[in-house]
């Protein structure tokens, strides 16, 4: 077997800068550190897009009830409750949205 030699009391500096450029490159730190580049990359990207559509829901919100009248003139009862059901639905994605931002 091959065995690891005894680890010396001392080291002159040229042996050290001799095994220093003979060493092998940490290839696993490297992927490591461009792994969380990515990563923090995908984070800012991700912002920015609930940024984006968390601005769109609440106009799209405001449209909705600031045009009660148009939607007075809508012939299809199913066709209020459509609007509503989704007012809901954004505005519940609004609130969780907002749960998980605070949890950080």
């Amino acid at each position: 077997m091959n065995e690891t030699p005894p680890i010396p009391e001392s080291i002159g500096y040229k042996k050290l800068n001799k095994l220093l450029c003979n060493a092998k490159k940490d290839l696993q730190g490297l992927k490591d550190t461009e792994n969380e580049n990515q990563s923090l990359e995908l984070e800012s990207k991700l912002e920015k897009s609930l940024e984006h559509w968390l601005s769109v829901s609440n106009e799209l919100i405001k449209n909705i009830r600031s045009d009660k009248e148009y939607l007075s003139t809508l012939k299809e009862p199913n066709a209020l409750l459509a609007l509503g059901a989704m007012e809901a639905h954004i505005n519940m994605a609004i609130q969780a949205l907002k749960a998980s931002q605070s949890e950080d």
